[in-house]
């Protein structure tokens, strides 16, 4: 029987998929929620190489407009500002704020790229948000997330120590995918059809840290403003680098190449769909 409460509004959620874990609706926010959880072993189907290739570029593009965002709307002057990224993974967004003479410190418990940040100069703690190493006296200008605030399961406790972080008009920016993009429509779907390996790849169940909730543009603010955090604004991010979808594919090394090949094809097939439909991923940027 299911007692899973919505986060956002309070109310029941009820079973919606059986993937690889279960995946729960709120028939109200239209929250989604899995009963999944974080494997510290590190150990999934995840391959960094093939994920680079196919995402690096992409990547670096969004950051750019993220850093925009920051440089017109909220920091005129960049020389004081200090922010805090919470799950640095590859380094990228550090590397984008360091070339934009942005002070930017990260914290990452995976420590496949620890060479990474040592040999390219980046300052990462290794370990768990919050992590004393990380603490600020005077705290926080912003502290972001890119594609990790979906994967984080006591959202609760995590919000609390940001709040105390964060300076008193500080940024809390989350960059995550979105549920009622083109992507998670399409995975369900197919769901209906007996296919759920998309699904269950969007939910990121064959890695080591898998999705916890899928958001949408109105249940993530509501949520936010529960804990005092305005929104101020949003925008579409990029999803795909169509030069790339073949390897972004293939870094889950249990496809198949003809299955890539053949998805890829499709993908490129359908890019004006893509390109006119609700965004896959947003940017939220938001002021406590």
């Amino acid at each position: 029987m299911n007692n899973l409460q919505c986060i956002v509004c309070g109310n029941k959620q009820d079973l919606k998929f059986e993937l690889q874990h279960k995946v729960y609706q709120c028939a109200s926010c239209d929250l989604y929620t899995s009963d999944a959880t974080f494997d510290l072993s590190f150990q999934s189907s995840l391959e960094e190489d093939s994920r680079e290739i196919g995402l690096k570029k992409l990547r670096l593009q969004n950051f750019q407009s993220i850093i925009k965002a920051l440089e017109e709307n909220y920091f005129k002057d960049k020389k004081n500002i200090k922010g805090l990224e919470i799950g640095s993974g590859n380094g990228w967004w550090l590397e984008v704020c360091r070339d934009n003479k942005i002070d930017c410190l990260g914290i990452e418990p995976e420590n496949t790229f620890a060479d990474y940040y040592r040999k390219n100069d980046l300052n990462v703690v290794m370990g768990f948000y919050p992590n004393p190493a990380t603490d600020l006296t005077e705290g926080y200008d912003f502290i972001i997330f890119n594609d990790v605030f979906e994967h984080i399961s006591d959202l609760k406790s995590l919000l609390l120590s940001i709040k105390k972080d964060l300076k008193k008009d500080g940024l809390l920016i989350i960059n995550i995918p979105m549920s009622n993009g083109f992507f998670y429509r399409t995975a369900s779907m197919l769901y209906y059809l007996k296919i759920k390996s998309f699904l269950d790849r969007l939910w990121q169940f064959n890695f080591h840290s898998p999705h916890i909730n899928y958001f949408n543009p109105k249940n993530l603010p509501a949520y936010l403003n529960k804990y005092d955090f305005k929104l101020l604004q949003n925008f579409r991010l990029e999803t795909l680098d169509f030069s790339s979808i073949r390897e972004r594919i293939l870094a889950d090394n249990k496809m198949s190449k003809a299955k890539a090949y053949t998805i890829s094809s499709l993908l490129l097939l359908i890019k004006p769909i893509i390109q006119n439909s609700s965004a896959d991923i947003r940017v939220f940027f938001f002021r406590q």
